[in-house]
């Protein structure tokens, strides 16, 4: 059955913040990454630097990200236990957009957007192709309101 969306937590931990306990900015980009390769592998597609992720031979297929965004809402501090939910936003031909809600509790302190391009190398170079199929049927792109967030826009 195909997923569109996964659930995660995720600790702030000391090093992770700033003098004054509140978590760098910086972080929610690293956490953005763990939910887009804990999506991928959810997927059942091996991990990292693999065949279907990561590749660099002309065989093998990798994720590039191409555009990544961040609205901070409220502050993550020192021992918050984040809700972190990755959803897919929109699947195109050669490309995936995926949103990401980073929560509280009841409050959303964080919202992203991440989106990929599914690539080939060719001639030592990243090129643009089209999400293989076997991929794709395991995709499913979200629809309605995801969770009390507006994943359809």
């Amino acid at each position: 059955m195909p997923i569109s969306e996964l659930f995660l937590q995720r600790r702030v931990e000391f090093h992770e913040t700033d003098q004054a306990g509140i978590i760098h900015f910086s972080n929610y980009f690293k956490y953005m990454d763990t939910a887009v390769a804990e999506f991928f592998r959810a997927l059942g597609l091996p991990g990292p630097l693999t065949k279907y992720w990561g590749g660099i031979r002309e065989d093998e297929i990798d994720w590039p990200y191409v555009r990544t965004t961040c609205e901070f809402r409220k502050p993550a501090r020192f021992d918050d236990l984040l809700q972190i939910h990755i959803w897919v936003k929109k699947i195109g031909t050669k490309s995936m957009a995926f949103e990401i809600s980073f929560r509280k509790g009841d409050e959303e302190l964080a919202r992203g957007e991440w989106i990929v391009v599914c690539c080939k190398t060719v001639g030592g170079q990243p090129m643009g192709q089209e999400i293989p199929h076997n991929i794709r049927e395991k995709i499913a792109v979200a629809s309605g309101s995801v969770s009390g967030t507006d994943a359809a826009q």
